[in-house]
C-alpha cells in the first residue's frame, strides 16, 4: 500500500492511496471465505457455495465492505506513519471502485488538529476590578444566608402571588426553535437575579395561586449568558403547581448557631468576613483566568479543524440542553443549521483557546506528578468526608482520573499565564456598569464545583451490516 501526503491547508491533508491488485484480491477472498461459511443458499450445503454464486448474488456487497476496510487500513497507515493528529474519518473526494487486476486508487481530505505554537503570552496586560470586602457584602451574605435559611409556610389571607413567595411552576413551550416541557422548575419571587429565565419572575407577580395553562410571552435579551436564546422569544404556558410564603429566622445569636456560623452574632459575622475573603480569592483567580484566556486567543489567530469545531458546537448544545432541563436521551440531531450558526463562534474560541493552552503547556513543559493528583484528590476529599484513597478509587472506576489530571495542567497553564501578566486593578467607581440581563445567582457560603468538560478529540465510524436475505443481482467487475 503506498500512501501520499499532500497539504491542503493547516488543518487538511489529501490522501493519495494506491492498493496494489494482489492486496485487494487478497481482501476479497478472505471476504468471500467468510460470507460462503454463514450464508445459507438452497441447493448448497453451508460452507460450500461457490464463490462465483455468491459475486453474483453478493458481490457489490462485499465489494463495498472490502474497499471501506482499505480505506480504514490507509487512513491508519497515513496517521501512524506521518505522524497525522487527525481529527475526523477522511472523506473522499470520489468513491473508489474495485476493477480485477487493477490496483485501488483514490484520495481523501483529512482534516487534522494542524501545527499550534502559542506566541507572545507573557506580559499580557490584565485588569480586574474586584475591591476588598466591606461591611456591605458581609450585610448582604447574611440577608442570603437567612434567605437560604427560610422557612416555607402555606399562604393563608390571600389567593394572589406576591414577592415573598416560593413556587413550583410548570413551564411548557418553545425559546426560539428549541421546545421546554419542565413540570416542576422552582422560582422564588423575592429573588429576581436568580430566575430561570429573564422577566419569570414578574410575569409570575400578582397571579391566582391555583392559575392554570397561563400564557406567558418573554423576550430574551441580547446579553443572556446562553447566546443561542439570546435575542430570542420565550412562548411558554405556566401552571403554578405549589406555592409557598418565605418567612426569614431573626438574626440573633440563636440564628448563628443553627447554621454553625459560630454562637454570637458577632462571631457570625467574623466568619462570613473570613469566607467572603477566600471567595474574593477564588473569584479573582477565575477572573484573571478567563481574562488571561481571552487575552492568549486574541493574540493568536490560529486556524481550526471544522469537525473540531462542530463537536464543540454539539458540547455548546448539551450545556443548552441540561440548562433548559431536556432530557439527555434527547440526540444531538434536535440541533437545528440556525442554533448551529448561533453557537459555532462560541465553540470556535473555545476550541482555539483549548488549543492554545495545550501548546503552552507543551512549550513550559508542564506535566501533572502523581504528586499533584494525590493532593488535589486529597483536597477533593476533604469537604466530602472521605478517604482520599476511597475517592480516587471512585474516580478511576468512573474513568475520571485522566479529565482531572487534563484539568490541573490547563490550571497550572493559565497560572503561568497569569503569574507572568501586569495586572491593573480597575477602582469599580470608575466603571459604568451595564445593566444585567439574565445575572448569575448571587454567590452562596458553599463549596464550589471546579469540574468542567472538554471536547471530544476522538473520531467515531462505523462498519457495513451483513443481512443474507437482501440479495443482489449485478454485473461481475472482478471478472470471476
Amino acid at each position: 500500500m503506498q500512501v501520499r501526503i499532500e497539504d491542503v491547508s493547516p488543518v487538511e491533508k489529501k490522501l493519495i492511496v494506491e492498493v496494489p491488485w494482489s492486496t485487494v484480491d487478497k481482501k476479497l477472498s478472505t471476504a468471500y471465505r467468510e460470507l460462503s461459511r454463514n450464508v445459507q443458499l438452497r441447493g448448497f450445503r453451508k460452507g460450500k457455495v461457490p464463490r462465483s454464486v455468491l459475486q453474483r448474488m453478493y458481490g457489490k456487497h462485499v465489494r463495498a465492505e472490502v474497499t471501506s476496510q482499505l480505506v480504514r487500513e490507509s487512513f491508519l497507515t497515513a496517521t501512524s506513519e506521518h505522524n497525522l493528529q487527525a481529527v475526523a474519518e477522511p472523506r473522499m473526494e470520489d468513491a473508489p471502485n474495485i476493477k480485477k487486476g487493477e490496483p485501488l486508487s483514490f484520495e481523501a481530505i483529512v482534516e487534522v488538529k494542524g501545527e499550534v505554537v502559542a506566541k507572545d503570552y507573557n506580559g499580557m496586560e490584565l485588569t480586574h476590578q474586584l475591591g476588598p470586602v466591606t461591611d456591605e457584602d458581609v450585610d448582604r451574605a447574611i440577608e442570603a444566608l437567612r434567605r437560604e435559611h427560610a422557612e416555607l409556610l402555606p399562604i393563608e389571607g390571600r389567593d394572589i402571588t406576591a414577592r415573598t413567595d416560593h413556587l413550583t411552576v410548570k413551564l411548557i413551550g418553545t425559546i426560539g426553535s428549541q421546545e421546554i416541557d419542565q413540570p416542576r422548575m422552582q422560582v422564588d419571587l423575592s429573588e429576581p437575579a436568580n430566575e430561570p429565565l429573564p422577566g419569570l419572575v414578574e410575569a409570575l407577580l400578582g397571579l391566582p395561586l391555583n392559575i392554570e395553562d397561563h400564557d406567558l410571552e418573554l423576550a430574551i435579551p441580547d446579553e443572556f449568558p446562553d447566546q443561542s436564546a439570546a435575542g430570542q422569544k420565550a412562548i411558554l404556558t405556566a401552571s403554578i403547581v405549589d406555592a409557598r410564603q418565605k418567612q426569614l429566622p431573626e438574626l440573633d445569636d440563636d440564628f448563628a448557631i443553627d447554621i454553625d456560623r459560630g454562637e454570637t452574632v458577632a462571631e457570625l459575622r467574623e466568619n462570613v468576613q473570613r469566607e467572603l475573603n477566600e471567595q474574593r480569592d477564588q473569584e479573582l483567580k477565575r477572573l484573571l483566568r478567563e481574562a488571561a484566556l481571552k487575552e492568549l486567543i486574541e493574540r493568536n489567530e490560529i486556524p481550526v479543524a471544522p469537525a473540531l469545531v462542530e463537536r464543540g458546537v454539539e458540547l455548546q448544545y448539551q450545556r443548552l440542553q441540561h440548562m433548559l432541563g431536556i432530557p439527555h436521551d434527547h440526540e444531538t440531531s434536535d440541533l437545528t443549521e440556525s442554533m448551529r450558526e448561533s453557537l459555532r463562534p462560541i465553540a470556535l474560541k473555545e476550541v482555539r483557546g483549548e488549543l492554545l493552552l495545550e501548546s503552552v503547556a507543551e512549550q513550559e513543559k508542564i506535566e501533572i506528578t502523581a504528586d499533584d493528583l494525590d493532593k488535589h484528590i486529597a483536597e477533593m476529599a476533604q469537604p466530602r468526608n472521605i478517604p482520599p484513597a476511597k475517592l480516587r478509587a471512585e474516580l478511576d472506576r468512573d474513568g475520571q482520573l485522566e479529565h482531572i489530571e487534563f484539568q490541573l495542567r490547563r490550571d497550572m497553564t493559565l497560572d503561568i499565564l497569569v503569574d507572568r501578566a501586569n495586572l491593573k486593578e480597575i477602582d469599580p467607581s470608575e466603571v459604568e456598569e451595564p445593566a444585567e440581563q439574565g445575572a448569575k445567582p448571587e454567590a452562596q457560603l458553599t463549596e464550589p464545583d471546579g469540574e468542567g468538560g472538554e471536547v471530544d478529540s476522538e473520531a467515531s465510524g462505523g462498519d457495513a451490516s451483513e443481512e443474507n436475505s437482501n440479495r443482489e443481482e449485478d454485473s461481475d467487475p472482478e471478472g470471476r
